[in-house]
């Protein structure tokens, strides 16, 4: 059977704990840094900062991939796919228009009752993904010649249950309206329908510019007309951004067909729509907004590229440390923005691993471990990392620079070995004990070792009657103490589910060796746990006969 050998297993941490300060800061190296569209430079006082490489996309250089594009610069009757060729088309009817303001070679002009064009979806495409969708933006030229009625732009709809799911882009009273039917899944597993209906009106004749896009990580939505921002809102739990982000996706069992120009009349053209897919949104976000034109695509207004730092995981003294602090030093060049996301957890993790949760936190922010996860615990713990991310100014024209991360922490040590164990009596079959009770506040209990062997102990109580030591009638003033029997040493051997102990029961007339350690209040019952060294060893060998008071 094992034994606990204090000598090996509960000295070595009491010459350690000294070592460890309460309080400490941590600065972060620059060296080990995983940048991502970021440059090491000098900052003023000759340390390393840190700046966005690019602070605009390059020409050939767009992270969105195009899922879907109608450039319509041919005939309905040749119009086989799309033009990534993704999409098949199912029917089309419309009149090419040559000139009119179209781009490239035509436009569509729907103009009779019945002209649509239709497309078939399928899988791996993402209108029928019904994995998260990530970031996406949908856009189009838009020339309406009348109003009236419900005129139907865009539309991915189907029915499940009875209810209507996917997107609509409509055009209602000389607005157009974006609708997404049930396309939001809320934190519970809920469906959310989304509405962003007050844009600005449309002149009859006239070329619109419309654009949707949603950025996945802040949970950002936002419609465009003619390059001006329309509505804003935020996908998320609390209408703020990054907290409790929505995922986007379609119903797994519906794929509907894809309708554009239904009831419309007018002349469209440049039909896109684009997406980022959510495991590439870890290097770059969707934040800033800048014009550009690449091959005949007018009006566009995609969004900067961030920079992004990622720290390698870095591993504290102790479990359960508590963050009193982060802070970093900034410049923010005109209409630039940082900011910052950190995890923390009690086992090792890879630095590309999903889990443990990032959190978004702000620069100096305090008391970070007061902080509660979705699992209730606090946010502590041995191991930790954080991710910078730097935002260009909207014009592309200026970045922030980072320096000097440093992060704050509290050690949470364990409790001192108790001291003043004494035998305070015995009896047949009996032991009683008392020391001196723990002065820190976070002491949850107490456990008693012993064996037959100095400092090898074969057993160890942690609970009588049900309860943990100590119990409010074990309580001396200032001092602990406790009586073991027979049957207190059988419910603990009970209690040990490993089965490694020896237990021994108590015998009259032989010596037996105790000593007592305190652990705290930090996830009992684990490995994580912290428990004090050992107290001083006592001897006490029980034997019968009748005391005399």
């Amino acid at each position: 059977m094992r034994k606990y050998r204090f000598a090996a297993l509960a000295l070595a941490p009491l010459l350690l704990y000294p070592a460890i300060r309460t309080r400490d800061i941590m600065r972060f190296p620059p060296e080990g840094l995983d940048l991502f569209n970021v440059r090491k430079t000098a900052g003023p006082s000759g340390k390393s900062a840190f700046s966005l490489a690019d602070t605009t996309y390059a020409p050939d250089d767009v992270p969105h991939v195009s899922d879907m594009v109608l450039s319509f610069n041919g005939e309905s009757s040749g119009l086989m796919r799309d033009d990534t060729g993704h999409y098949p088309v199912r029917y089309a009817s419309y009149g090419l228009k040559h000139n009119d303001g179209v781009v490239g070679a035509g436009g569509a002009h729907f103009f009779r009752a019945g002209d649509r064009v239709e497309l078939e979806t399928g899988k791996n495409l993402w209108l029928t993904e019904c994995r998260d969708l990530g970031s996406f933006t949908l856009e189009f030229r838009v020339k309406p010649s009348a109003f009236g009625g419900t005129q139907v732009l865009f539309s991915r709809t189907g029915l499940l249950s009875g209810k209507k799911n996917g997107i609509e882009v409509l055009l209602v009273d000389r607005r157009i309206s974006v609708r997404l039917h049930g396309v939001f899944i809320s934190g519970g597993g809920r469906r959310i329908d989304v509405s962003l209906d007050r844009g600005s009106p449309l002149r009859e004749n006239r070329w619109h510019h419309f654009m949707l896009t949603y950025d996945r990580l802040s949970g950002r939505i936002a419609r465009y007309t003619d390059g001006a921002e329309d509505e804003l809102a935020y996908i998320t739990a609390t209408g703020e951004p990054y907290v409790g982000v929505m995922e986007p996706a379609f119903h797994c069992s519906d794929r509907p067909i894809v309708v554009i120009g239904r009831d419309f009349y007018g002349i469209l053209d440049e039909f896109r729509i684009t997406r980022l897919e959510y495991r590439d949104l870890r290097k770059e976000t969707a934040l800033a907004l800048e014009r550009y034109k690449r091959l005949g695509e007018i009006g566009r207004k995609p969004v900067n590229r961030e920079g992004v730092i990622t720290s390698p995981v870095y591993t504290l003294p102790l479990s359960g440390t508590m963050v009193t602090s982060f802070d970093w030093e900034e410049k923010l060049r005109r209409d630039t923005f940082i900011w910052m996301e950190f995890r923390i957890s009690d086992y090792l993790f890879g630095k590309d691993d999903p889990d443990p949760r990032w959190y978004r936190i702000s620069r100096g922010q305090r008391n970070i471990y007061q902080h509660k996860t979705g699992d209730g615990d606090f946010l502590r713990g041995k191991y930790c990392q954080w991710r910078a991310h730097l935002v260009a100014s909207p014009d592309g024209k200026h970045s922030p620079v980072f320096a000097g991360p440093s992060m704050t922490y509290q050690n949470d040590l364990p409790p001192r070995p108790p001291t003043g164990l004494v035998t305070a009596g015995t009896g047949d079959g009996t032991v009683t004990l008392r020391w001196k009770k723990n002065l820190e506040s976070d002491v949850l209990g107490y456990r008693i070792y012993y064996g037959v062997q100095p400092r090898s102990y074969d057993g160890v109580i942690t609970f009588i009657g049900g309860k943990r030591i100590p119990s409010p009638e074990q309580m001396k003033g200032g001092l602990i103490e406790v009586r073991i029997d027979n049957s207190i040493i059988e419910e603990n051997r009970k209690l040990d589910g490993k089965s490694v102990l020896h237990y021994p029961v108590l015998k009259n007339t032989v010596l037996y060796y105790f000593s007592v350690s305190a652990y705290d209040n930090y996830k009992p019952g684990t490995p994580l746990n912290h428990e004090s060294g050992p107290s001083a060893e006592t001897t006490a060998r029980p034997y019968g006969g009748t005391e005399i008071e």
